[in-house]
């Protein structure tokens, strides 16, 4: 490796949002085996489910992960937000997630709850009377069948914060100990513990090699 190669490496924070941002990170199964486990089974058992967690535990991750294993089996999927980002845009319609469940085998709704409690039960109504697939991110439940609740365990953060730092081929900055003393922090908001590594990393490289922001 020449030195600006090096510079260029050394420049990289490895908790950046383009590294961290759902879609972007390997997602790590937690209660499950494997993306491609829940896959097939949205596929084939459970048409009709819902993704329970926390705040920050992984939902949107998870969802991009399952959208990206159904892309590679050639089966049409749509992703879409309950509201637009950053989350105070105008809600969808149901209208709107009625033809997208018509145009695909199977449509995720990330952040459900956001929906009115009138649209949410028109949707799950009539994916249930046309036997159409819907999967959605919620907090709490909204009463179908549940393919996963996600928590965040302390050994689960730690293997993500060390894969992020090696996929980037970093040094190892954020040690052990900053993680589980993160993890008695944040909890299952893995977000926020993501963002607090991410200062933690500038904070502690050379002044020379820091970015400017995320």
């Amino acid at each position: 490796m020449d030195r600006n190669q090096a510079s260029l490496r050394a420049s990289v924070n490895p908790f950046e949002t383009r590294w961290t941002k759902p879609g972007q990170m390997t997602f790590l199964p937690n209660g499950f085996t494997s993306v491609s486990e829940l896959a097939a089974q949205i596929v084939k058992d459970t048409p009709r489910c819902e993704i329970l967690g926390a705040h920050g535990v992984g939902k949107s991750s998870l969802l991009r992960a399952l959208q990206s294993h159904l892309d590679q089996q050639s089966i049409s999927n749509h992703l879409a937000y309950a509201c637009e980002f950053p989350h105070d845009g105008p809600p969808l319609k149901f209208a709107e997630v009625k033809l997208l469940l018509r145009e695909s085998d199977v449509l995720f709704v990330d952040g459900f709850e956001q929906l009115s409690w009138w649209t949410r039960r028109r949707i799950i109504r009539y994916s249930e009377k046309y036997a159409l697939a819907l999967i959605i991110a919620c907090h709490q439940t909204q009463g179908l069948p549940c393919l996963v609740h996600l928590a965040a365990t302390e050994t689960l953060v730690l293997k993500l914060v060390h894969s992020l730092q090696q996929a980037q081929e970093a040094d190892e900055v954020v040690s052990a100990s900053d993680v589980r003393e993160l993890y008695q922090r944040f909890g299952n908001n893995v977000r926020e513990l993501l963002f607090a590594c991410y200062d933690l990393y500038e904070q502690r490289r050379a002044p020379g090699q820091r970015t400017s922001s995320q």
